[in-house]
């Protein structure tokens, strides 16, 4: 079975100005090109942005 990890952050304050579609997109796109260095990533499957 797959193993997955969850990983929260929070958002600048800026971030209230923009459609949480498009932050998700933006931040996805980033991720799939520039690839955060974290232990055992194979790739970024899905970004979700929630008000909180």
């Amino acid at each position: 079975m797959p193993k997955r990890a969850t990983i929260k952050i929070s958002l600048v304050k800026e971030a209230d100005e923009k459609a949480n579609e498009e932050i998700e997109k933006q931040i996805f796109e980033y991720l799939r090109e520039y690839p955060p260095k974290i232990p055992w990533l194979k790739n970024v499957e899905e970004v979700t942005v929630t008000e909180v």
